[in-house]
């Protein structure tokens, strides 16, 4: 099979080698693109290394066969019992919560964090609500970091105004 990207590179096709140095070539065109648009270069090395094991035929997949059982995981009752809980240690705890995707898939034009799930509450109020209940339960700030992108932003910052103990943080997100 021969795929065509909208840069007009073609890989995987039959009557092309594909050989390492075609490979290179191919993705010259690809990094100049990258480069002229002022992309960072941990975004083209990160391209760059999906492309290659995609022009290389590698589909990511790992093959059952090759999946071992963890073996000798210890008893999750008897980890409890070893364990002395400290709520002091909340004060150095973060919710990371990944927010970057939009629900384009699912004919949404906003983040998929902002899609009600439970009665009136998003995903993004349930996180939220935890981590206000964490903080007062534990007289400890729990800090909440939103891993956002461009496109979900604006709609989660604006969004997240309901909640003035959260969005009062000045660190509480970065754009990926």
């Amino acid at each position: 099979p021969c795929v065509t990207f909208a840069s007009g590179i073609s890989l995987l096709c039959s009557e092309s080698s594909n050989t390492m140095s075609d490979i290179e070539a191919k993705f010259a065109a690809s990094e100049a693109k990258m480069r002229a648009e002022g992309l960072p270069d941990a975004a083209i090395l990160a391209f760059k290394h999906s492309f290659m094991l995609y022009a290389s035929g590698s589909t990511g997949m790992i093959p059952e066969s090759e999946i071992q059982p963890a073996t000798d995981v210890p008893n999750l009752s008897d980890i409890k019992a070893t364990i002395k809980p400290d709520p002091k240690l909340l004060s150095q705890t973060v919710v990371l919560k990944l927010n970057g995707g939009l629900g384009t898939s699912m004919g949404l034009d906003f983040a998929k964090s902002l899609l009600e799930v439970k009665g009136k509450d998003t995903f993004l109020d349930l996180t939220a609500k935890q981590v206000i209940q964490m903080r007062k339960e534990h007289k400890a700030h729990v800090r909440f970091l939103l891993m956002n992108s461009f496109s979900t932003s604006a709609d989660t910052m604006k969004y997240l105004q309901k909640y003035p103990e959260i969005v009062s943080d000045p660190d509480l997100e970065f754009v990926q």
